[in-house]
């Protein structure tokens, strides 16, 4: 940390030098003592020190000097640091020199020559213990201003929050409610299949509810830092091949495939299991979710030396560079949509990235616009991983 720091002016050496000793009284050598005998010094070396980096806490000078007079100096420094404490010292100033201070410079206080020894050295002390106390109450307004501008940023999500979550919630109710109140009035009217066919609406509906529900609830304990993520030894192999294959089945009604590549038949990993399959779990459904009908989803199993990658690759249209940029934020809406009428809450990246920070791993994207785009997640290794290395490509 760079010293605090004060600067004398006088244009007369041995004035100086008794200023310097009686500063020095007070201080010790707590604090950088710094030398004029001009203004136009005193302003070099004011520059000089906060190139540095250093605080002038305080500067004292002369009023008749040379060139440019004690005020004019003052008031120069005060433009330059409002929060220096100034003192002005001489036995020749008149009203309108000191009133010139006070108004341009925030002169602190006015000492005629010869002054006290007693007297000089309290205002010294005063001055600098009024400037530490001006300093803290400072940081203390600058972090009340921090908090306070993040309270309302905390309110502006909050609304902006429960009002996409509303107005998402809304639509599956209004299905529910419409196909509900159909059944009721026209039940007579219906054949078997058609009340089949109305109650699976209504169970889609539902199941977007559960969703975004689930979701919310997740974005909620996220943010309260209430990530519930149990490490331990865990092979993600058997996760990551059961989400394959039930993925693989729904993706059949959109003609998709789904490989799973492996070049060794256990993945040892330091994590969570419950949470390792929501996350792939959000991106294997993602995959499937916005690709094109009859392409291929292929994810790639990789042991590297201290993580354990997993890439979900699709052939789907790709994402800008302005899509990537807000990926993984919350309530993302992107500009490719789902291929097959699928619902989107615009919260799973965010919850993704969130759950594989909370394990110390890492997840990102890249893609290009027309050729797809992969997911990469990295989990921490266990270290004492043994797997014994078998190559395979599975496909479901």
């Amino acid at each position: 940390m760079n010293e605090l720091a004060i600067i004398c002016v006088d244009d007369d050496p041995e004035i100086l030098s008794s200023l310097e000793m009686e500063i020095k009284e007070v201080v010790g050598n707590t604090y950088l003592i710094e030398l004029a005998e001009n203004g136009e010094d005193a302003l070099e070396i004011y520059e000089e020190l906060s190139e540095e980096g250093h605080e002038i806490t305080l500067v004292i000078s002369d009023y008749i000097m040379p060139n440019m007079k004690g005020d004019e100096l003052l008031k120069r420094i005060h433009l330059r640091s409002p929060k220096t404490i100034k003192i002005m010292l001489t036995g020749q100033a008149d009203i309108e020199a000191v009133s010139h201070a006070i108004h341009y410079a925030n002169l602190y206080r006015y000492i005629p020559k010869p002054w006290q020894p007693a007297d000089l050295r309290l205002t010294v002390k005063e001055a600098l213990n009024t400037y530490l106390q001006n300093q803290k109450l400072a940081e203390y307004t600058d972090e009340l201003e921090k908090n306070n501008q993040a309270l309302i940023k905390l309110n502006q999500d909050k609304n902006e929050f429960l009002g996409i979550a509303a107005h998402d919630l809304k639509n599956p109710l209004s299905v529910i409610q419409g196909y509900a109140e159909m059944i009721i009035e026209d039940y007579d009217d219906m054949s078997k299949s058609e009340v089949v066919e109305v109650n699976h609406l209504i169970l889609n509906s539902s199941r977007q509810m559960c969703e975004l529900v689930r979701n919310l609830l997740d974005v909620n304990a996220i943010e309260s830092g209430k990530i519930n993520a149990e490490l331990s030894r865990v092979d993600i192999l058997p996760t990551v091949q059961i989400l394959a294959n039930t993925y693989s089945t729904r993706a059949k009604t959109k003609n998709i495939s789904v490989q799973l590549h492996q070049q060794q038949n256990q993945y040892d990993a330091f994590v969570d299991k419950n949470t390792v399959h929501q996350i792939l779990d959000n991106l294997i459904s993602n995959a499937v979710k916005y690709s094109p009908h009859g392409k291929h989803i292929n994810i790639r199993m990789r042991q590297l030396e201290e993580k354990i990658c997993c890439e979900i690759q699709d052939e789907g249209t790709g994402l800008s560079t302005e899509d990537q940029q807000k990926l993984f934020s919350k309530f993302t809406r992107l500009t490719p949509k789902p291929t097959g009428k699928e619902h989107s809450t615009g919260l799973g990246l965010f919850i993704v990235k969130k759950l594989v920070e909370a394990m110390n791993g890492n997840v990102w994207c890249e893609s290009e616009l027309g050729k797809g785009t992969s997911f990469f997640v990295e989990f921490p290794v266990f270290l004492s991983t043994c797997a014994n290395k078998v190559s395979k490509d599975i496909v479901y």
